[in-house]
């Protein structure tokens, strides 16, 4: 327990507990992966692990791994046999690095593109580029500082993948989501100017993850069925596996991989169902084996390690690790997890959340439920609502979330219309009607959660960040359950955001908004919370800083934590224990006292 044993934990070392792992691959039997560490800002390393020895990092200190390429990055490193190279996130170029030497630009630098989704094959090292007008899929020459076009697009570009001459990418247009719409094109790597063949997607289907098979077909995840399901394509497209689930996240970030070849012919998959995220084998023949491994929450990223596959993982027992599985077992061996905290390290502190289901209309919405240790009801509850909005709730142990349950707040993630996990419809359900549906559905949650007696009236709060905090705000307009808000990074203004935001989502925040509109100050019914970063280049502060000062014209009761030299993400450990205490101190103001 925090404290030697006492409760309740302290922001600081729930800051201090923040380690990330990301990009997990595989290269000639040692595992390579992002990691980012607390104590380093924030920052990631590239890290490798072989069998029978301890992590090591390779980049040198003070070099951050990770670009910009449509504002959120990905594919940020790529393994040749005598070389690494990074995209580095002091300015979003290609770098080749090693443990002990300065890290050396390898192409220009006054290009003005911004590189990322990084791919080595047949001695090729591959990258999407983009600025504002396009995007280009380029060869890169190290050792000359030099690129090649190889294609061009006035949309976006992801996921290069070359075999045997042929290069295969996906595509979506300027004006799409890759989630809503997009193209899997096959082209001569060769002859720039020989027309390319489209094998899947449109209008209608969102294609994604392609990859060149052991076997030399090409695979790929497309939800034409209405779920992300794995396809497999050698002159034709073949449905490998039927579910009514969804094999991947949204593609948020360049580099996903949730599917990964195992030698004897099989292939291993997330799945990603409902709140819980599964991971199955597919045999030749399509038959389908969940793996029993305890895990409830996988990122979108899978490697082969001869028989095994390694995975980035957790449960409500476990934070994020880098996991081996063995899939004839289920068992797992951990190759990496973060290091404890000098003073104490907890176990978790509130009970395993449960799965529950609210009525929003007609509509199911599930979220976890995550109750204080004390047992005691009722208790103040707080409403988490999920960034994206297309995002999806992790069934995992977060120490964020146990911050607040160790000060005796129950905790709900609500899984509102327009999240990731459910299929394309729920995605798409919030489409027109942001800042109303999801609000709805996390009302619907607070409403139930009253009538069972599990919440203390008069104590009801909702928080979120970025799109959930626009979510949180739009709630704060209402009647309903809510006595307080947070909002984090928030946007304020879709029409707005529209204009503002990075190319890359520009498209989402024009199908989003809807009637529900810019948040106005005096509009809002209850107190809020605001608390952004001075540095955010994806929500406008300004946008925060103008929601402020309406209300304080207005007398409106309000708080406003802005902090300096942070973006978007609150990353640091100060950023995040100044914005925990602040949101904790804000919501006791409504708490009443015990009688």
């Amino acid at each position: 327990m925090a404290g030697g044993g006492s409760l309740p934990l302290s922001a600081g070392w729930v800051a201090r507990k923040q380690t990330s792992y990301d990009e997990l691959t595989c290269v000639s039997g040692a595992l390579w992966w992002l990691q980012s560490n607390p104590d380093l800002g924030g920052a990631s390393q590239l890290v490798r692990a072989a069998p029978g020895e301890k992590p090591q990092v390779h980049t040198p200190l003070g070099v951050s791994v990770g670009g910009w390429l449509h504002a959120y990055g990905g594919g940020s490193y790529a393994l040749g046999p005598n070389a690494q190279w990074i995209v580095s996130a002091a300015d979003s170029k290609v770098y080749q690095v090693s443990p002990d030497t300065a890290p050396r630009r390898v192409v220009p630098g006054d290009d003005g593109f911004l590189y990322g989704d990084l791919h080595v094959a047949e001695g090729a090292l591959l990258a999407v580029r983009g600025t504002d007008e396009g995007d280009q899929i380029v060869e890169i020459h190290p050792e000359r500082e030099e690129v090649r076009v190889l294609v061009s697009s006035s949309g976006f570009l992801a996921a290069p993948r070359l075999r045997g001459g042929r290069l295969a990418y996906v595509e979506w247009d300027a004006d799409r989501m890759p989630w809503d719409a997009s193209r899997l094109v096959i082209s001569d790597s060769a002859a720039v100017s020989r027309p390319a063949t489209v094998v899947a997607g449109g209008e209608e289907e969102s294609v994604i993850q392609p990859t060149w098979g052991p076997d030399g077909a090409l695979y790929f995840l497309s939800d034409r069925t209405g779920w992300w399901n794995l396809y497999r394509w050698d002159g034709s497209a073949r449905l490998v596996a039927p579910m009514d689930a969804d094999g991947a996240p949204a593609p948020w970030e360049a580099g996903y991989q949730s599917y990964a070849f195992l030698p004897e012919g099989s292939v291993v998959l997330t799945v990603h169902d409902g709140l819980r995220t599964r991971l199955i084998t597919i045999g030749a023949d399509g038959s389908q084996k969940e793996l029993d491994t305890g895990l409830t929450s996988l990122k979108p990223y899978i490697a082969a390690l001869g028989n095994k596959v390694a995975v980035i993982g957790s449960s409500p027992a476990s934070t994020p690790a880098v996991w081996v599985v063995d899939p004839a077992s289920g068992a797992l061996d951990r190759w990496a997890e973060p290091v404890p905290t000098p003073d104490h390290d907890p176990q978790p502190v509130s009970m395993p959340p449960a799965v529950c289901e609210a009525r929003s209309g007609d509509t199911a919405i599930r979220y976890l439920l995550h109750l204080p240790p004390s047992g005691k009801l009722p208790v103040p509850l707080l409403i988490r609502a999920h960034p994206g909005p297309t995002a999806e709730v992790p069934m995992r142990l977060d120490w964020i979330v146990q911050y607040f349950t160790s000060q005796g707040f129950a905790v709900a993630e609500v899984a509102y219309r327009g999240s990731t996990g459910h299929g394309r419809a729920f995605r798409q359900a919030l489409y027109g009607r942001w800042g109303e549906y999801d609000v709805e559905d996390c009302q619907a949650v607070a409403r139930q959660l009253l009538a069972d007696g599990i919440v203390l009236p008069g104590a009801v709060f909702i928080t979120g960040a970025s799109a959930g905090g626009y979510t949180a705000l739009q709630a704060a307009c209402r009647r309903g359950p809510f006595t307080a808000a947070t909002a984090i990074s928030a946007i304020t203004d879709p029409a707005r955001w529209a204009t503002t935001a990075p190319r890359f989502q520009r498209p989402h925040a024009a199908t989003l908004r809807g009637p529900a509109g810019a948040v106005r100050a005096e509009a809002l019914r209850i107190p809020v919370l605001l608390i952004h970063g001075m540095a955010d280049d994806i929500a406008p502060v300004s946008d925060a800083q103008q929601l402020a000062d309406g209300l304080a014209a207005h007398g409106a009761d309000h708080e406003a934590l802005f902090l300096d030299s942070v973006g978007h993400y609150l990353s640091s450990p100060a950023s995040l224990t100044a914005a925990l205490e602040a949101e904790l101190r804000f919501y006791r103001r409504f708490i009443p006292a015990a009688g």
